[in-house]
Order: structure tokens, then C-alpha cells, then sequence
């Protein structure tokens, strides 16, 4: 551990030598003492250095003096002592400028101080103070690991972390099921920019944070796993004198508590795999006995006798196909759907999130407008735009009308992308006739009724530019309203009739027959589920 420019001021030969520029530095810490005898020496500097001159290299070459201090600063330099009487009388006015602007520390030596009065004595104390460093550093970690090992929570690692840093220290978490102690005040999380530079990092940083109403100068130290990081340590209103030590003990504090996020991450990664075998058994297990599968349900308080709703979440990005949804990302979504629904179960079937509702949890609250405000939730605190589709099944008893919620959540997720207006949340009772013709996708059936209706008028639009298909579907979305119809195609309407006297003639059906009426449009219908 070095020490301040300002205790060194107290040492051996410094305690003749005055301060003459930079004052606001005196913070700064030194680790080491070199003198500087050649004017390329910075490239040998590692930073928190005394650096002691007579500027004998550049003591002719004012712009070389000023890049001195730029370049000095630049590289972490600590101070820079300058000894003015033998080679220049005084020391050159740009330099002091510079440092001032700086707030880097300039020393003036006197004429009897020589260069070993300082070296010596500074260099004996910041070596003394690495002895404390080292021992106080391995009483510190000897401490930590007996409460990690002990199992005593994070409540207690944190009171210690605070009584040996004399700091108040907080730790956030990326996990959600993480039971922390709640900080005194209001805490913003890292920012984006902040988070970036501890995963780059890896190590403690030291940064401004906002405490309660205040910028505060802390330490912030990176929780890791598998190189991500999933929380951090804070310690706040950090002490100069003790910087060294509490950075050493803090990156001691974030590997014993990544232990411990470790153990709690695979404690609920278990839980979840063994929630999401259930949830397999009781979808789609037919032959398992309903004694063993109503035993195994009492740990999530599922009960045949109950109603419940199945919804199914979709994440469309590429890092979630089959076989890579994280386990850790549905415990995630498991903790926000229990805020919102305390008995829900929640697992991953078929790379799918599914959630299992029980009507009871929804308190008499439209089911839709919570759906909604789940999306927004897990968009929030989960990852953006997390959910890309919702299916929801229709609310049934017993297991075997659970299993065809799911069915119908899993058929409203299918058919999401052949219904032309896209929703985000897919309700089953609304799809309509598309419950119907999404059974004969791919079919030769769905093929041929496309061909013989709406099929006919798109061969003809491409050869004739008629817009006959864009004139059918305006004409029912208007509810067969002419003068509607034609106002919405920009058209007159004796152009209108032409065109739909024109779709009666290729295709066979005619719009004043119901018969006629239904078959064209179910035939849009197709059309909007086939492009």
C-alpha cells in the first residue's frame, strides 16, 4: 500500500521541500520513487511513481517542459520533485501552469536536500506499508472465507465487508430469486456504459455512483460466472488512505461471493429442471398414475380439481433456438410471473417458456390487460423485447382439460404467423375459422379450395393488373358497403361493380349467393395464411 503525496510531505528530506504547484493532487498516491535523468524515462514508468529532476534533458525547451507534465499526467506520474538550483535557478513558468491546470503536484527541492534524503525514508515507509498490506489482506481473507464456508448468508458477508473496508458496502444482483439486504436509500443500477467497462475489466474500478440524493466515490467490484457478470459489490465513500487495501479486499470479496451466487444459481437451476420434468409428466404423460402426478404437484399447489389457463411465451432470436433456451432466463421469467401470480408454475417445454395460470391468482382482473402488463414486465426486467409472441389457451379443469389449453396456446403460436394483422399475444378463442383451416396447412385439401377461388384472381391480377383480390377483401371489410368499398379503393363506384361482376365470372361464385359469398372468402382467408 503507497502512500499520499501529502503524508509523504512529512518524510525525511520532503518535509524541507514546498509544494509550489498542483495542490489539488495531494490525494494522488505514490508506490514508488525514480529519478529522472533522460528525456524519454516515461516510457519506463508504470504509474503512482515520485518522479525526481534536476530538468537537466529539456532545461532549454519550454514546449518540451509543458509536454513533460501532459505526458506525465497522462501516464498516472504521481508528482514530479524538481531540484532548480544547480542546472535552472527556477523552476520554469510553464511547467507550474500546466500542473496547476493539472492538478498535478510539483516539489520544489531545496539546495541541501539531496536526491537519497527522499528516496530513501519515502521508499522505507511505502515498503513498511506493503508488509501491513499483505497481512492485513490475508486476516481479511481468512475472515471472508470462514463466513462463505459457514454458509451465515449474504447478509453477514456484507456487515463484515463493511466493518473491514469502515465503508457501508451494498451488493446488487442480476438474479431475481436473490434475497438481498435492501440498502437505506435509493440506489440507480449501474448504467449500460458502467456495466461494460467492469465486464471488460473483470476487476475492482473505481467510479462515482449516485447514494441516496449524492455522488459518492466508491469501489465496484464485478460479481462473475462463466465470465458474465451477474451482480456486483459496492463500496461506498472510499477513504484514499486505504485504497489499496479495500481494492485488494474487495476483489477477494466479489471470487468468495461469485461462490456463493454459483451455489444459489444451481440450487435454482435444479428446482427448475425438476419443475420442468413435472410439467412435462402432467401435459403429456397419459400413462403416469394420477396419485404419484397429484403428489408430485402439492410442491407447486397444483389441484385437479382447480381451473387453469396455459400461456406459452416465444422468443424469436436466434441465440433461443431449439436446445439454447437458458434455464437461468426461465427462472427469471418464473420470479416476474409469481409477482403477478403467486401459484402459477412456470417451466420450459419444447424450447418455449409455459406458464400454468390458475383463474384463482387472477383476482377478478381482465385476463388480457394482464397479459399485457406480464409482456412489458419481462421486457423490462428480463431482456427487451424477451417475449416476441404469446399464445393463451382457453381456462379448463382437471389435467386433461389443462393439456388442451396447452394444445390451443400451442396452435394459437403456430398460427401467429398466417394471420394477417400480427398480434404479440394470440388469444385462442380469437383466431376464428383460422382453428379450423390451420389443421390443413400443407395439406393438398387447403391447396386445391385456394386454387379454385382467391388462387384464380391472383393468376389474373398478374397478367391484367386488375387488383381484383385487393377489390374483394375491400368489399368485405366494408361489410359489402359499395359506396364504402369504393371510397377506400379510391374508385368509382361503377368501377367497383365492374370489378366485382369481373371475380364473379373467373372464379364461379357470385357475391349476391351465400353460398358463393362464404367460398371467396374463405378463400381470403387462405390467401392471408398462405402469403
Amino acid at each position: 500500500m503507497g502512500i499520499t503525496v501529502k503524508n509523504a510531505m512529512k518524510i525525511g528530506g520532503l518535509r524541507e521541500c514546498r509544494v509550489v504547484a498542483g495542490e489539488k493532487g495531494l490525494s494522488r498516491i505514490i508506490n514508488n520513487v525514480t529519478i529522472m535523468e533522460v528525456s524519454d524515462i516515461i516510457r519506463w514508468l508504470k504509474g503512482n511513481e515520485l518522479l525526481l529532476t534536476t530538468l537537466y534533458p529539456i532545461k532549454d525547451d519550454p514546449v518540451a517542459q509543458r509536454a513533460l507534465i501532459q505526458k506525465l499526467y497522462k501516464s498516472k506520474t504521481t508528482a514530479l520533485a524538481i531540484k532548480p538550483f544547480h542546472i535552472i535557478k527556477t523552476i520554469p513558468e510553464v511547467i507550474l501552469e500546466e500542473a496547476e491546470k493539472l492538478g498535478f503536484p510539483v516539489i520544489e527541492i531545496p539546495e541541501k536536500v539531496s536526491y537519497l534524503d527522499i528516496l530513501s525514508p519515502v521508499m522505507n515507509v511505502v515498503f513498511d506499508n506493503k508488509v501491513v498490506l499483505q497481512e492485513d489482506l490475508e486476516q481479511a481473507s481468512k475472515i471472508l472465507r470462514e463466513i462463505s464456508l459457514s454458509n451465515k448468508g449474504i447478509g453477514k458477508f456484507i456487515d463484515t465487508l463493511s466493518f473491514l473496508t469502515k465503508n457501508i458496502v451494498t451488493v446488487e444482483s442480476q438474479l431475481p430469486f436473490m434475497k438481498l439486504p435492501k440498502p437505506d436509500v435509493d440506489i440507480p443500477p449501474l448504467t449500460e456504459e458502467e456495466q461494460r467497462e467492469l465486464a471488460l475489466i473483470k476487476h475492482p474500478i473505481r467510479l462515482e455512483r449516485i447514494y441516496g440524493d449524492k455522488r459518492v466515490p466508491c469501489i465496484v467490484a464485478p460479481v462473475m460466472l462463466d465470465g458474465h457478470i451477474y451482480g456486483n459489490i459496492t463500496c461506498w465513500g472510499i477513504k484514499t488512505d486505504n485504497l489499496e487495501i479495500d481494492l485488494a479486499i474487495l476483489e477477494q470479496a466479489s471470487t468468495f461471493l461469485s461462490l456463493e451466487f454459483l451455489r444459489l444459481k444451481v440450487k435454482y437451476d435444479v428446482e427448475q429442471q425438476y419443475k420442468n420434468d413435472f410439467m412435462r409428466e402432467l401435459l403429456f404423460n397419459e400413462s403416469m398414475n394420477l396419485q404419484d402426478l397429484m403428489e408430485w404437484g402439492e410442491k407447486y399447489d397444483f389441484v385437479n380439481e382447480g381451473q387453469y389457463i396455459c400461456l406459452l411465451l416465444v422468443n424469436d432470436r436466434t441465440d433461443y433456438k431449439e436446445g439454447n433456451l437458458d434455464t437461468s432466463k426461465v427462472n427469471e421469467v418464473d420470479y416476474i410471473v409469481r409477482q403477478r401470480w403467486p401459484k402459477a408454475i412456470t417451466g420450459k417445454i419444447r424450447d418455449l417458456v409455459c406458464v400454468i395460470l390458475p383463474i384463482d391468482d387472477l383476482k377478478g382482473d381482465k385476463l388480457r390487460g394482464q397479459c399485457e402488463r406480464l409482456c412489458s414486465d419481462l421486457d423490462a426486467y428480463v431482456e427487451r423485447h424477451f417475449v416476441s409472441c404469446m399464445g393463451v389457451g382457453r381456462a379448463y379443469s382437471g389435467i386433461k382439460g389443462l393439456r388442451k389449453s396447452y394444445y390451443q396456446a400451442e396452435q394459437a403460436i403456430k398460427l401467429r404467423h398466417h394471420v394477417k394483422e400480427f398480434q404479440r399475444i394470440l388469444f385462442y378463442d380469437d383466431l376464428g375459422v383460422y382453428r379450423l383451416l390451420g389443421h390443413l396447412v400443407g395439406g393438398r385439401e387447403l391447396t386445391e379450395f385456394y386454387e379454385e377461388t382467391i388462387g384464380k384472381l391472383v393468376k389474373y391480377d398478374e397478367h391484367h393488373d386488375q387488383k381484383l383480390v385487393e377489390t374483394i377483401e375491400a368489399y368485405f371489410q366494408q361489410n359489402e358497403n359499395l359506396k364504402e368499398a369504393s371510397q377506400a379503393l379510391y374508385i368509382h363506384v361503377n368501377t367497383l361493380k365492374y370489378r366485382i361482376q369481373k371475380v364473379s365470372t373467373i372464379t364461379g361464385y357470385h357475391l349476391n349467393h351465400s353460398d358463393g359469398k362464404m367460398m371467396l372468402q374463405l378463400g381470403l382467408k387462405i390467401h392471408e395464411m398462405l402469403r
